[in-house]
């Protein structure tokens, strides 16, 4: 699995954060974001908005049993000089359950590295 410092393409974001994610390493995914990140996600209740806060939950997230996957579907990303933008699509695997979720990420390019500045994670609502 690339280490975070190896994001030095914004593209390599979704399957570095994926690839953290899935074999639950808390450090490796909480290395993504940047010190300043704002994490609004899937199971959250509030708007996460301090390191604190993102190690939390992903300690909460990451150590359910089963242990929660994810797979990616389809993305767009842009590039704006030292900016990137991410949406897509992914299924989460979470209590037995495959659910069909979307995201959203915002990443900042800082010292030749990319970060996550802006997470935003949901269901797809029912149709």
């Amino acid at each position: 699995m690339p280490t975070p410092r190896s994001v030095a393409l914004p593209g390599d974001m979704t399957l570095t954060w994926m690839e953290a994610f899935n074999a639950g390493s808390i450090s490796s995914i909480t290395a993504l974001y940047d010190p300043s990140a704002v994490l609004w996600g899937t199971t959250a209740t509030d708007l996460i908005d301090s390191p604190a806060g993102i190690i939390a939950y992903f300690e909460r997230v990451l150590t359910m049993q089963p242990a929660p996957q994810v797979r990616l579907g389809p993305h767009r990303l842009r590039v704006l000089d030292d900016m990137a933008l991410i949406s897509g699509h992914y299924e989460l695997q979470l209590g037995g359950q495959r659910l069909p979720a979307r995201y959203s990420m915002a990443l900042r390019r800082s010292n030749d590295r990319w970060l996550i500045v802006d997470h935003h994670s949901s269901l797809l609502p029912s149709t």
